[in-house]
């Protein structure tokens, strides 16, 4: 038995629970920016955006051209982090979640009889069914399932929205080698350009070099040999992390864009900033400040 992992991962998130809220923006295209302005972007977007070319980072000017129609709402963290606690309350209760990823993402370690395939079907569909009980329609999840944490979120992106997917050892790297090289986690631009510049242009490409080469390329003994592995279906124990560094971000809307506000502001995420340090009982080294600009 190959599969270890179910991972799950909410379609479109924040857009979906701005829809579940507000049932008259079911099946409508919906954008998400953090301020109600033209000149803010869409954090989210709902599927029906998305069919008209509406993406993460997209303009809402640029949003509103290539989707008319579209409402753009304003993110509500706070109530995507609640229904995010209910949503794991529920997933708890079919399956134990070992790892939250991110908001709209946790992992499950599957054990037993729960890693044959079929029995893992079934689990999947039961949280679906869970999900679509308790919380309607609107919010929806897609499920991959997998020999690891990685190869079951890239099985969960194979197939959008409300999909399940599995991809046991056995099928390695033939099931990989049709999706794109920014397909796998951690593999983003900077790192695919690296890998283009190296004569790497596929997944399949990538999985015929050998563990040196792989070490070589991304210029880590550690990461490489994970990576070797990781595309091979290894479980891997995961590396200790340490904290290093604490960092809030915020769009400033039109009325608050002067001197004096934009300074309020800034002092207001420092103190914020100060209040995470004290209860993860860090110090402060340094203090880093990052302006960005409309237009630049």
């Amino acid at each position: 038995m190959s599969l270890r992992y179910l991972f799950i991962d909410m379609n479109s998130y924040f857009a979906s629970v701005e829809q579940h809220d507000r049932p008259e923006l079911r099946g409508q295209p919906v954008g998400v920016a953090p301020v109600l302005a033209e000149t803010s972007c869409c954090i989210a977007a709902s599927y029906e955006a998305k069919r008209r070319g509406v993406k993460t980072g997209t303009g809402v000017r640029e949003a509103r051209l290539l989707c008319p129609g579209i409402t753009i709402v304003q993110a509500n963290p706070r109530r995507y982090v609640e229904v995010h606690h209910q949503i794991l309350q529920m997933v708890e209760e079919v399956l134990h979640v070992s790892k939250v990823m991110s908001v709209d993402e946790m992992a499950c370690k599957l054990l037993g009889k729960e890693r044959e395939p079929e029995q893992a079907r079934q689990l999947a569909q039961k949280i679906k069914e869970v999900l679509r009980t308790r919380l309607g329609e609107a919010l929806t999840c897609s499920i991959g399932i997998g020999p690891n944490v990685m190869l079951a979120k890239v099985a969960a992106d194979m197939q959008k929205p409300n999909g399940l997917t599995i991809i046991e050892k056995q099928e390695l790297p033939g099931r990989l080698e049709p999706l794109d090289l920014e397909d796998l986690p951690g593999i983003g631009p900077r790192m695919r350009r690296r890998l283009n510049q190296q004569g790497i242009l596929s997944i399949r490409q990538l999985c015929q070099l050998s563990e040196r080469e792989i070490r070589l390329l991304w210029g880590s003994k550690v990461l490489g040999s994970r990576w070797y592995a990781a595309l091979r279906g290894e479980d891997l124990a995961e590396i200790p992390t340490r904290k290093s560094s604490v960092g809030h971000s915020h769009v400033l809307p039109p009325q608050l864009r002067t001197d004096t506000d934009a300074w309020a502001v800034l002092q207001r995420m420092l103190y914020k900033a100060a209040m995470r340090l004290r209860n993860d009982h860090l110090r402060c080294c340094s203090v880093t400040v990052h302006l960005s600009y409309l237009g630049q």
